[in-house]
Order: structure tokens, then C-alpha cells, then sequence
């Protein structure tokens, strides 16, 4: 039997956010015998270097068409249904919610072609095209539990993640002075208040000793994003802690994960899913995190991480301080959490969704 074709718009150019990050670990993994899948870009970007390194066809194909006039409207939904019978498309898979009425989603569905929408966060949005769906796909049960899906059948698929890539890593010690014997403690994730990095920054000011370090990586958004900080507004939170240490957005992520020996993960908000928690797990590295959102769906207090109350800054020291003084505790924790890893989120997701797919396609 000949492999069914499957369009995914990206909503992106690969360049920005867990969505793109979830999406460009799930294409390689798919059964490439049963599935081509063809990517629809938003603009050029670091999207198109990686389709080619997998081997994947891909087109730049603009943002998705909102409603701006009928003959704007009737255009796009013209052009998608060419195009999507000129490829022989048979399922379309949209990677990220938040579209109000695309011109696209109902091309999809006036040429019968069954449409799966991806939640990557709650989505409360009440949209008319929500009707258009034929499912959707929820990063977790949490994401499931509080979206309005409108009764469009919703299926939980976690997130998956790169072994490869978050096993390699080089350590970046010596290139940040930091002596081999210390114990570095590290935050991840966009510098926003949101993520809980004032939490971060307070616990680190509650755990003693020269021999811990403290990194801090990620993107600081300025001005431009509602809780973000400008890089000079943070420089100046953590400069009463020579200790601490921002590294800035670091492409290379697994160089961080490997520099580390405790990841914290101290989110304010209900996260979807909580990316870290599995990169941290391949890694073998020890998380400790808030108990919020989909979080507890895949750390296990006790088990493969450490989990506390969001916003109890005492509990987080507490928590970071027990693993600082005890090494064979982080190497246990961080055993337990790429088992976990290895057993539910690597292909694991992948093989859910194909299932997904076929139950449309039949």
C-alpha cells in the first residue's frame, strides 16, 4: 500500500517556541512506509535547513488566511484547494490552534479532507472554525481537560523528544569558569515571570555555598512581550549574586543540560506539557518543578523529579538544597527520568498519532 500523504502547516518557519520544537522532533520519527509527510511553511527561517536534513518536502506557504474580505477569502480557499489536490493530500495536520476562521482549514474540509489540530496550550478561544476539525490533539491531559473542544473528539498525545540530541552536549565548564567539582543548578525556559525566574533567582539567594553556581538561559523579550524583561532590567536582578549567571538564549540547549547537574523548573502559570521536564530526563538530570499543568502527567514526586507547590520559593530551596548535598540521589532521580523518558515520550507519541491518522484515513 502506497504511503498516504499528510500536509502540515507549521504556523512558523521553525523559528520560535515548543510548537515548532515538538513538530521538527515528531517529523523524522514518522513511518516514512506509510506516511509522506509535505510541511507548509510560514516565511524562510531555520525550518527549511532542518527539512532538508531529514529529507522532507516542504514549501513556504505564508500565514494562514483569516477572513479580510470575500475575495481575498475565496481566493485563498481557491488556491489551498489546488493546491492540496494537485499533491494528493489526504490528511491535514495543523500545529497550532488560535485560527479564528482560516481560509485554509476550510478548503481542507470543502476538498473532504479530515483536519487535526494541535493544542498546544489551553485553548478557550470559541472559535467557528473549531467545527471544521476533525480532531484534536492535546499535548496533555491537562490541555484536554480545559480546552472548550467544542465535541470535537480530543485525543491526549504528549510531547516526544530528540534522545539523541539531549544525550550528546558538550559541557560548557571550563568556557564559563565554572571548576569541575561545583554543583550548577540551572533554569531553563524563556525569561519571563510566568516561568518563575524571580522564584528561581529567591531560591537561589536561600541555598549556601560557593560551590553552587546558578545558570539562567533563555531569551529576554524586553519591552515587547507582557512579562518579559529587557536583558539590562534582568542583569540587574541577579547582580547581588556573583554566583548566578545568565547565558542568554543558547541555541545548543544540550550544552546546558550537560553542564548541569540540577535542572528547576519553578513555573507560575498552568504549563501544557513542560518541555523540560523530558529534555532534562534524557539528560539524566534531576528536575525539580512546580506542580501546575500537565507537569504532574510526567514527573512523579519522589520518583523521577521533585515537586512542589508554584510559588513556594521555601519548598523549591528546600528541595534544590537536598539534592545539592546528595549526589547519589540526583544520579537515582536522574536514572528514573530518562527510563521514564525512554518508555513514554520518544516514539511512544509518534505511534499514537499515526494511530490517530489511520482512524481518519479509513
Amino acid at each position: 500500500m502506497r504511503p498516504r500523504k499528510i500536509c502540515y502547516f507549521a504556523i512558523t518557519a521553525g523559528n520560535w517556541g515548543g510548537a515548532s520544537r515538538v513538530l521538527f522532533t515528531t517529523l523524522p520519527q514518522l513511518d516514512r512506509s506509510r506516511f509522506t509527510p509535505i510541511v507548509l511553511l510560514s516565511g524562510h527561517g531555520p525550518g527549511e535547513a532542518d527539512l532538508d536534513r531529514m529529507g522532507i518536502a516542504y514549501e513556504i506557504w505564508g500565514p494562514l488566511t483569516e477572513y479580510r474580505g470575500p475575495l481575498n477569502y475565496l481566493r485563498a480557499i481557491l488556491r489551498t484547494c489546488r493546491w492540496l489536490r494537485r499533491e494528493g493530500v489526504e490528511l491535514v495536520h495543523v500545529n497550532r490552534a488560535n485560527h479564528w476562521r482560516a481560509a485554509e482549514i476550510l478548503a481542507a474540509r470543502l476538498c473532504r479532507i479530515p483536519v487535526v489540530i494541535h493544542y498546544h496550550t489551553v485553548n478557550l478561544d470559541h472559535a467557528p472554525a473549531a467545527r471544521w476539525y476533525s480532531a484534536i490533539a492535546a499535548v496533555s491531559g491537562y490541555v484536554a481537560r480545559h480546552s472548550d473542544t467544542q465535541g470535537v473528539p480530543t485525543h491526549v498525545i504528549h510531547n516526544s523528544v530528540d534522545l539523541a540530541r539531549f544525550t550528546g552536549g558538550a559541557s560548557m565548564r571550563e568556557t564559563l569558569g565554572i571548576a569541575p567539582e561545583a554543583v550548577v543548578v540551572s533554569f531553563i525556559g524563556q525569561i519571563k515571570q510566568i516561568k518563575g525566574v524571580e522564584d528561581f533567582i529567591d531560591m537561589a539567594g536561600r541555598v549556601a555555598g560557593d560551590h553552587v553556581r546558578f545558570l539562567i538561559s533563555g531569551q529576554c523579550w524586553g519591552d515587547t512581550v507582557e512579562g518579559s524583561y529587557t536583558e539590562e532590567a534582568f542583569l540587574a536582578l541577579i547582580a547581588h549574586d556573583a554566583r548566578i549567571r545568565y547565558c542568554g538564549y543558547v541555541g545548543q540547549i544540550e550544552d546546558i543540560y550537560r553542564t548541569s547537574d540540577i535542572i528547576v523548573a519553578p513555573s507560575c502559570w498552568q504549563e501544557p506539557f513542560g518541555l523540560v521536564c523530558i529534555e532534562a530526563g534524557v539528560a539524566g538530570r534531576p528536575l525539580v518543578a512546580t506542580r501546575v499543568g500537565g507537569i504532574p502527567e510526567v514527573i512523579e514526586d519522589g520518583v523521577n523529579g521533585l515537586l512542589v507547590e508554584p510559588g513556594d520559593v521555601a519548598a523549591l530551596a528546600e528541595k534544590v538544597r537536598l539534592l545539592v548535598d546528595d549526589p547519589a540521589l540526583r544520579e537515582s532521580l536522574g536514572k528514573q527520568a530518562r527510563s521514564r523518558v525512554e518508555r513514554d515520550f520518544t516514539g511512544k507519541p509518534v505511534r499514537t498519532l499515526e494511530a490517530l491518522y489511520d482512524s481518519l484515513l479509513a
